[in-house]
This record gives C-alpha cells, sequence and structure tokens, in this order.
C-alpha cells in the first residue's frame, strides 16, 4: 500500500493552546490523549531567553533527561518515567520557565490506494474504508464467495483475486454473461491499489466465483443452495448474494443455516420495491438483510426497509468494475451487499472468539451491526456501516442473539380450506402465508410468545407457542369466518330525461340520472348512438354532481339520431326500468333550433 504520512496538525495547535507556561497551581487536562503517544517521552519548549542553567536546573527538579534537541524550532525530546507522559507534560507546562510542553504523540499513515477511479468510489468515503485500511487489510485467506451471475474472470482488477470457480447453472460457462456479477465483485474485493480501475473494501481479500444465476440474471432456488454450500464446504469465509426472490423457501434457509453452523458470514440483499415486503434470502435470521442509502446519507426510494433488515450500506450509483474488462455505474441493494461483505473480510482478521464456540462469524456480524453510524432512517435495524468503527471498537460486542423459527398452516375452521395472506405474528416479526395457507417467520429470538393469526373476515385465533435457538417450532390456526351483516338492499335510479342540443356544428345530448331524492353522482351510464339506422358509437359516461352525464358529437351530420341507454349502474343502486325514459330521438336539419326535443 501507498501510505502518507500525516502530523496530527490540530491536535498539537490544541495542545499549544491548552499548555502554556504558567505559575498557577492549577494545570489543565490534556485534551487528545486517546490519540496515542510515548509512554517514555514528551515534548518541550523553553521561553525564548532561559539560559542553560535554568534548563538544566528545571529538567533536575522535574526528573526529565533530554534525549535530542530539535534546534531548528527550538524543542528537546524529552525521557521521563515511563506511564508518566501525561502528569510529567503537565508539570512542566505548569513550570514559569516553559512555553509549552506536551506528549510525544503518535502519527498513523493513512492509505489512499493510487487505483486511479478511487476518487469516484464515493461509498468508500462515506464507510470510511480508508481509515479501516490503516487498522486491516483484510488477508487473502479470507474468501468472499459471489454467488451471481459469475464474475468476468479476465478482468484486469479481478482475475488476480479470484481462487475459484464453480458453475450451479445450466449455463456453459462460469464467467459473466448478463454482467451482474462482476459489478458486485468489485464493490467486495476490487484488486486494490495496483494502479488499475476501482478499489474494493475487501482489500486483499480473496474471490470465489460461484454462478447461481443464469446468463438472462435469474436461477432456481436450488442453484442458489447449491451454490452456499459448495462455498461453505470449499474454504470461503463470506457469502454475498446480492439476488433474491419473493417467496420462502425451506431449502434455501437449510443451505444457509448449514454454512452459518460452519462459520460463515452470510449477506444478502434486501430487495428494490420500495417496500417492507420479505425478500428471501435476506429474511432470514442467519442473513445480514442490506439496505441501499445514496450519497446523503438517506435510504433511496427503491430500497425494501422493515424490522427484518439489519444494517444499510452505500447503493446508489456506485462505480466499480463490469464485464469485459470496464467499468461503471450501477444502482441496488445489489450494490450495498457486497460493501457489506467487503467489511466482513476486514473483520475476520481483527475479531476472537469471545463466546468459545470456536467460531468466528457471530463476533463478526456482532461487530458490524454495532458499529454502524444512526443516519436517522427507520426501519432499518442498526443503521449504515462504518468500516472504521467495525475493525477498531473491538470491546467484544455481544454476540448475536439466539433465535428459531416458527412455521405451519392457517386454514378454514368449517372446510379445512387454506387461507391465502392470513398474516401470523410473534412479537415483533410477522409473516403471510401463502396460496397453500403456509407461513415461517425466521429470527425470532427464543422465549415465549403469544402468536396471533389473523386474516379479512375471520376472527383472529391465538397460541402460546415456545421458540427455542436454532430449533422450528410448528404452529397452525384454523380460523373461524366472522358473522356479516346482510348488505343494504339497492336503490332504485333511473334515466330522468336525455336533452339534445346543438351548439355550432356541434350536437351534444345530456343524460340526467336521479332516484326518489333527486340526482344520483358517479352513475356509469352506457349509451348506443344510432343515425338513420346506422350505429354511430357505443360508449360510457360517469354522471357529475348534478347527476348528468354529457355526450357530444363533433361535426354532426343531418339525420335523425336516436340515443338509447343500454347500461346504467352505481355501488349501491340498481337500474329501474319502468321508470324514466330509457331512448330518445332527434332530427337534425338546416332548420334545428337549439334545445329542441323529440
Amino acid at each position: 500500500m501507498k501510505r502518507t504520512m500525516t502530523l496530527l496538525i490540530s491536535a498539537l495547535l490544541v495542545m499549544f493552546l491548552l499548555f502554556p507556561a504558567n505559575t498557577s497551581a492549577k494545570t489543565p487536562d490534556i485534551p487528545g490523549a486517546a490519540l496515542g503517544f510515548s509512554a517514555e517521552e514528551i515534548l518541550i519548549k523553553f521561553k525564548p531567553g532561559t539560559g542553560p542553567a535554568d534548563i538544566a536546573e528545571t529538567h533536575r527538579q522535574l526528573g526529565g533527561r533530554v534525549k535530542k534537541n530539535i534546534p531548528e524550532i527550538g524543542v528537546q525530546v524529552v525521557t521521563i518515567p515511563a506511564g508518566k507522559a501525561i502528569e510529567k507534560a503537565k508539570a512542566y507546562a505548569a513550570n514559569g520557565k516553559v512555553l509549552f510542553a506536551e506528549p510525544n504523540y503518535l502519527a498513523q499513515a493513512v492509505i489512499y490506494p493510487d487505483d486511479p477511479w478511487f476518487s469516484y468510489q464515493w461509498g468508500l468515503q462515506k464507510i470510511e474504508a480508508p481509515a479501516a485500511w490503516d487498522l486491516t487489510q483484510g488477508s487473502d485467506t479470507i474468501k468472499i464467495a459471489i454467488l451471481d451471475t459469475g464474475v468476468d474472470i479476465n478482468h484486469p482488477d479481478l482475475s488476480n483475486k479470484i481462487v475459484a470457480n464453480q458453475n450451479f447453472t445450466t449455463s456453459t460457462t462460469a464467467n459473466d454473461v448478463f454482467g451482474h456479477g462482476t459489478h458486485v465483485a468489485g464493490i467486495a474485493a476490487a484488486d486494490t491499489d495496483n494502479s488499475i480501475g476501482v478499489s474494493g473494501v475487501g482489500s486483499t481479500s480473496s474471490i470465489i466465483n460461484v454462478k447461481v444465476l443464469g446468463d438472462n440474471g435469474s436461477g432456481y432456488y436450488s442453484w442458489v443452495a447449491q451454490g452456499i454450500i459448495w462455498a461453505a464446504d470449499n474454504g470461503a469465509s463470506i457469502i454475498n448474494m446480492s439476488l433474491g426472490g419473493a417467496s420462502a423457501s425451506s431449502t434455501l434457509e437449510s443451505a444457509i443455516n448449514y454454512a452459518w453452523s460452519k462459520g460463515l458470514v452470510v449477506v444478502a440483499a434486501a430487495g428494490n420495491s420500495g417496500s417492507s415486503l420479505p425478500s428471501y434470502p435476506a429474511y432470514y435470521s442467519k442473513v445480514i438483510a442490506v439496505a441501499a442509502t445514496d450519497s446523503n446519507d438517506k435510504l433511496t426510494s427503491w430500497s425494501n426497509y422493515g424490522n427484518w433488515v439489519d444494517v444499510a450500506a452505500p447503493g446508489s450509483s456506485i462505480y466499480s468494475t463490469l464485464k469485459n474488462n470496464s467499468y461503471g455505474y450501477k444502482s441496488g441493494t445489489s450494490m450495498a451487499t457486497p460493501f457489506v461483505s467487503g467489511l466482513a473480510s476486514l473483520v475476520f482478521t481483527v475479531v476472537s472468539d469471545t463466546n468459545g464456540n470456536k467460531m468466528l462469524n457471530d463476533e463478526v456480524r456482532a461487530q458490524i451491526e454495532a458499529n454502524c453510524d444512526y443516519i436517522g432512517i427507520s426501519g432499518i435495524g442498526s443503521g449504515r456501516i462504518n468500516a472504521y468503527k467495525s475493525v477498531s471498537n473491538l470491546s467484544s460486542p455481544a454476540p448475536v442473539p439466539l433465535t428459531g423459527t416458527i412455521n405451519g398452516m392457517v386454514t378454514d375452521i368449517s372446510d379445512g380450506l387454506p387461507i391465502n395472506a392470513a398474516t401470523v405474528r410473534a412479537g415483533t416479526r410477522s409473516a403471510s402465508t401463502n396460496a397453500n395457507g403456509e407461513y415461517n417467520i425466521t429470527g425470532v429470538p427464543q422465549g415465549s410468545y403469544s402468536v396471533t393469526a389473523s386474516a379479512a373476515g375471520y376472527s383472529n385465533a391465538s397460541q402460546l407457542v415456545q421458540v427455542a435457538a436454532e430449533q422450528t417450532t410448528k404452529a397452525d390456526f384454523s380460523l373461524t369466518k366472522t358473522e356479516t351483516a346482510p348488505p343494504s338492499p339497492p336503490k332504485p335510479m333511473w334515466v330522468d330525461n336525455i336533452l339534445f342540443k346543438v351548439t355550432g356544428n356541434i350536437l351534444r345530448f345530456d343524460i340526467k340520472v336521479d332516484d326518489e331524492n333527486g340526482a344520483v353522482a358517479g352513475a356509469h351510464v352506457k349509451v348506443e348512438l344510432v343515425r338513420d339506422g346506422n350505429q354511430l358509437w357505443d360508449l360510457s359516461r360517469t354522471t357529475d354532481s348534478s347527476g348528468v352525464a354529457y355526450f357530444r358529437v363533433e361535426k354532426a351530420p343531418a339525420g335523425n339520431y336516436v340515443a338509447t341507454v343500454t347500461g346504467l349502474s352505481a355501488n349501491g343502486y340498481e337500474w329501474d326500468k319502468t321508470s324514466g325514459v330509457i331512448s330518445a330521438s332527434y332530427t337534425l336539419g338546416t332548420d334545428s333550433k337549439p334545445g329542441k326535443k323529440r
């Protein structure tokens, strides 16, 4: 990595202001001590005109020994007893002969890769990736499995990172024909600081190319499940799935649980429907579900959200690798997901096994979720990821809560048939039934729950359910239809009149609809118009607030016109054909007068 050393100038300036020489017994605290400094050295500058004897006497009194002089600026590097840097800096600063005293702070290398398009990658700046790279650049032993449409295996920014290729689709190649997986792989782990293209979040991490989506961008759940299992069995540490479907699947969830049990972190896109509807596999409890934010730290309009979504990451206008050795922008939760996968590859290198289960995936996930930036987005569990915090705040975050699953069926108690679109709720988690009446609630923390099933037209039903970690509890419901009052009988309405009018060369006729109380607004009137025995048109209009529907014939030729109402409908009404009129005629000639009625 290229490294540029930067002095912590702002911290030094603060020290200059807060550590002037004074004779007061009160000395200020030193801010910025947490930045890091030598435990055995401080920096001192005496006031102009202070003689060598006075300087030597001050050092004798305060226990310092000059190690080095910086004569150009009159600063001395002074050795003090180990662990006394703060105490001695305060003591020297309080001496009337001293201009300032301060700890010998540590400067850190700031990594800025030489990839030419790094400046286009706003997402890396937003999550503080460069600061994280100062602490860890990952490891090539940490492998990110990209389960997608394949990866361009010849791309100059990816080819050196790909350590394995596997194809579970009907395509004849593991290469990326569709053009999605290559972009995803570059975000997660493009070859960084290689003077080519872009940088990847997982700077030195490796890529496993697992093709589970075909050359048209779609794939069966069986392909995805096989890809998950293969990645878990072939050295992957992280599985990235920038994909999703609307249907729950026990097969898919079983494969994810298998990968988690082998110590993998699984990350998936929350979906791009702009709703809180679940997307699978992101919805499952062993998966980090990722929403997408823009450069202003706002949730994008198309990103999914909800209490099942765990974190957010940059996903709008993301610059990364494209197939055929090119680069470009894409947007979606597909783009947000590899930011999290790349970060996971960094976190793997800094965490330790805090719960003794001999795996790190629970610590990695907890570390990422515990160190997100809160950006005011409701419906996202932890906030937007922060790479620097995730690799630096290693205070043993709590492991991910142990959770289980509740599933079952909801049926009609009278006939045993399944009820579609019923809602089953356990605490803050819920799921809807499919056409077979089946539901599946994942990620339910272990404990007791009053689980309730509800559906339109049915009474609710509840039962007490005990959820155990890593276990599935079955809970079936039979719902009773609610008694509903019979609908009110429809009120009669009729066509009160059909009035022809002539204005210039326009023939107009108005149809008035009434009931016993007067005008009927919103009635749907269908009319057939005939001239000299030939049908002109058959169309409809809706009555306005005065109960009138307006019809007109442009450039109407002379002839005998007959308007016949063929349909009349309105909510809560029925057409009374025995009242009013059904048709009316009008003869249009050269001597016709407006308002003439036949």
